[in-house]
């Protein structure tokens, strides 16, 4: 009889101890921060709704430059944060304690003409303005125009401008009569200048050359290390939250727009309604499309391997469940 006291004691304190050790650590708040513009848009909802999560107060910042978000992700100050797939691997190869737990964005690119063109050999010796040179916009346009039989540098002029808010009035004022437009400035284009032609949609040309289904992966959710490890319930209560958010931004795209409006991002409620099939907004875990990543720094890596941090980054990238 003592014997069988004694064990059913000994069992009930392993058990104890398993529970002990199985209580997660959860942090007094959690950081979500996130640039300013479309990829934002991916996380309107939670933004809007979700202050707290399993008891835990959720503090979002929308800050205007990736640069101050590398400097968030440095300071450990984010604990998840939404970045350019590339940027991940950079930071990476850097050492930061993050995994990439998922990709939010899949290309919003879309080559735009004042006539009604098609096709790539309707860009041969044609003026094309375009934004990044070096970076993801300009390495995705040039490999497509290689795979699609132009030399980037031979049949084609490209002229660069800094970003969507010079592409935009650049075209609208009649100074390109072909352009690389952005969503959700492609949007705000066709609302003042409804004639533009939609020649190329980069995205559905790279499904065609790399046989994808979503486009190529954009922008990602980082999560910080420590957090998985000390409350792995809660960053997974979390990601599905991300996730059911971007399924319902897709399935209510004109209460998106009113999120994006009263949040103060930067984008007026009717273009981001309209824009919403082009922002190509889709969640995937990184588990899920991983080839897809793979295959995305490759090309990267091919055209400079800084882009990537010098090196493809291996398995430890990536967030498991």
């Amino acid at each position: 009889m003592k014997r069988k006291t004694r064990f059913l004691s000994i069992l009930l304190l392993l058990v104890a101890l398993v529970s002990a050790c199985s209580v997660e650590k959860k942090p007094e708040k959690l950081n979500v921060a996130a640039p300013a513009g479309a990829t934002a848009i991916s996380i309107a909802k939670p933004m809007k709704e979700t202050s707290e999560i399993d008891g835990v107060p959720v503090q979002y910042e929308v800050v205007p430059t990736t640069d101050l978000i590398v400097a968030r992700l440095t300071a450990k100050e984010a604990d998840f944060a939404v970045v350019p797939v590339n940027l991940a691997a950079q930071l990476y190869q850097k050492k930061l304690p993050y995994k990439l737990a998922s990709v939010v964005t899949w290309g919003n690119l879309f080559i735009a003409s004042a006539e009604p063109l098609e096709g790539w050999d309707a860009l041969k010796g044609k003026d094309i303005y375009v934004m990044g040179k070096g970076l993801v916009p300009d390495i995705v346009f040039r490999t497509l125009l290689k795979k699609n039989g132009l030399d980037p540098d031979q049949d084609v002029n490209l002229i660069y401008l800094s970003g969507a808010t010079e592409l935009a009035p650049n075209f609208l004022a009649g100074k390109a009569e072909i352009s690389m437009l952005p969503e959700p400035a492609l949007t705000t284009v066709k609302m003042k200048k409804p004639e533009t032609h939609v020649m190329l949609d980069l995205q559905q040309e790279w499904n065609k050359t790399f046989g994808t289904e979503s486009g190529y992966p954009q922008a990602g959710i980082l999560v910080k290390d420590e957090l998985v490890q000390n409350a792995p319930e809660l960053v997974e209560k979390y990601l599905k939250v991300l996730e059911e958010g971007m399924v319902w931004l897709n399935e209510n795209p004109a209460e998106a727009g009113k999120y994006a409006e009263e949040l103060e991002l930067g984008l007026a409620a009717a273009v981001v309604e309209k824009s919403m099939p082009g922002n190509n907004i889709l969640y995937r875990s990184a588990s899920q499309v991983q080839t897809e990543l793979q295959d995305f720094y490759q090309v990267l890596y091919d055209f400079n391997p800084e882009t990537v941090g010098g090196v493809i980054p291996d398995q430890g990238l990536y967030y498991n469940r």
